[in-house]
């Protein structure tokens, strides 16, 4: 009998050091939960880079949820039901206002974007204007009259790409030249058969989806040149997050003017994370980031715009303090639209 309840006694002190070894080892290993659109967005693709990067380099387990609607995931963000989320820098002030896709419950988007917080910022994509190797078409002023594809019926990156182009020419769509909005997969089709003359799409620096396009047909990309230092321009790129980048030479093996540098209107994104995380934990999680850039950097073409060179354009909610503290370890100067709160 004794014996008994000394083997009873040794299971449960057992099986109580083996619970507290697991508390401990939560403690010490996070698990954060991330939401993310779909596969093929920089977006995804970043989150999916750094949960390898943060549980190899500081031991943090990230959860990543993919498929989701970034603008409702703010709104999960703010009540602490995630933890951590790319997100759009101009779904803040419509969150602020409680406008657009808020305008049903405006006080539960106000109260959230007041709990999120900023990590950094970076290229979320860039707007591609493709045409065929052998088009007669050399710049955006010479869509005149020609079939254009710029995006999905009623999306916001068809909005975008319309008012790109209007930008640069003053063209309108359905008036200078002829529109053509279809699903993404329909429009790829619809360059491949000959039924569009450009192909306007928005997708990572040196994305698979556009280097592809040139497997059988080498193309060219059409550039916004000295457009981008007009009044025209500049008013374009008036709401928050859009903003001029340069595609390198060299970015596109299939595209036949890859001698040379490509101006062009890109978007940002900003890791965002709750007001409450705790300070050290963002610190490592910022601080980790940027020491293993290089390693995000090979993992993905698609990233290599990212880095500390600049990590505040275009972000537009405060600093969490424990990015904060690493970036002045590191000597760099915070804008003050990034700090209080």
């Amino acid at each position: 009998m004794s014996y008994q309840i000394t083997s009873r006694f040794t299971a449960a002190a057992v099986a109580g050091l083996l619970a507290l070894g697991a508390t401990a080892a939560n403690a010490q290993t996070p698990i954060l939960k991330a939401d993310v659109p779909g596969p093929g967005s920089v977006n995804n693709t970043i989150f999916i880079v750094l949960a390898k990067i943060w549980k190899k380099h500081a031991g943090i387990t990230l959860q990543v949820n993919e498929g989701q609607t970034l603008t409702r995931s703010g709104i999960k963000l703010g009540q602490g039901r995630i933890d951590i989320l790319p997100f759009p820098p101009v779904g803040v002030p419509w969150m602020r206002k409680g406008v657009r896709m808020y305008k049903k419950n405006p006080k539960v988007a106000q109260a959230a974007v007041k709990n999120m917080r900023l990590i950094n910022t970076f290229v979320g994509g860039v707007y591609h204007g493709v045409v065929w190797e052998n088009s007669d078409i050399k710049t955006y002023a010479d869509l005149k009259g020609k079939r254009v594809f710029t995006g999905p019926p009623a999306g916001g990156a068809t909005i975008t790409a319309e008012g790109l182009v209007r930008a640069v020419t003053g063209y309108n769509p359905g008036k200078e030249y002829n529109v053509v909005r279809l699903p993404w997969g329909s429009g790829v089709q619809a360059m491949q058969d000959g039924k569009l003359d450009v192909f306007i799409r928005p997708a990572g620096l040196g994305a698979a989806t556009i280097n592809q396009l040139g497997v059988e047909r080498k193309f060219r990309l059409l550039d916004v040149g000295d457009a981008r230092h007009t009044e025209a321009w500049k008013k374009y790129q008036g709401p928050a997050g859009r903003v001029t980048v340069k595609i390198p030479a060299g970015t596109y093996s299939n595209q036949t003017n890859n001698s040379k540098d490509i101006f062009t209107n890109g978007f940002m994104s900003q890791i965002v994370v709750r007001k409450d995380l705790d300070d050290d934990l963002v610190y490592k999680l910022t601080k980790t980031m940027f020491d293993n850039i290089k390693e995000m950097h090979d993992s993905a073409v698609t990233l290599k715009l990212v880095g500390l060179d600049d990590p505040f354009t275009s972000g537009n909610v405060p600093l969490h303090p424990g990015a904060l503290r690493f970036y002045k370890e590191v000597g760099k100067t915070i804008p003050k639209s990034l700090l209080g709160g």
